[in-house]
């Protein structure tokens, strides 16, 4: 092998190993995976939805083409067509319904999602107001918690060793 042809291999491969860390940063691993979750914690405060009991969904999407379409759909459209996405492709998703209450704190072992592989796991809140209320969560990450407010949520990355 030439020495022009050894370093225009050296680039290539370095431009490939960088798309898979690109991919694994954004959370779009090369193939579906189990989410590395010890825990997801659902925490609804004490004014959540305006006072009031909030659908949760967390998703595990296992189709790249179903991901494309959950990615940038409002959580009032899901829960409006959760039923019937369901129906037509039952292996492109796992869904985990909750409702809580104000101040209702739901705990998510790794038990829950065992043996799931998936490319992406999102989460919609069914907040009474208007908004997206939709976010991703990586799977390569030690656990979440997500705090459902009275006009919205979050989801924070548990950091490894931190207290749940």
């Amino acid at each position: 092998m030439t020495r022009r042809s050894l370093l225009a291999f050296a680039f290539a491969a370095a431009l490939l190993s960088g798309c898979n860390t690109m991919r694994s940063l954004v959370g779009m691993d090369p193939k579906p995976v189990a989410p590395d979750w010890k825990v997801l914690t659902l925490r609804a405060a004490d004014d959540a939805n305006s006072n009031s009991a909030i659908a949760v969904d967390v998703v595990l999407v296992k189709d790249a083409a179903m991901l494309d379409s959950l990615s940038n759909m409002p959580a009032a459209k899901w829960f409006a067509t959760r039923a019937e996405l369901q129906r037509t492709f039952p292996e492109a998703l796992t869904v985990y319904p909750y409702e809580l209450v104000p101040n209702q704190t739901v705990k998510l072992s790794d038990k829950k999602w065992n043996g799931q592989k998936a490319w992406a796991a999102l989460v919609f809140a069914g907040y009474a107001n208007a908004g997206e209320h939709r976010a991703r969560l990586l799977l390569n990450n030690a656990g979440y918690v997500v705090q459902l407010n009275a006009q919205g949520f979050s989801a924070s990355e548990l950091k490894p060793g931190a207290p749940q």
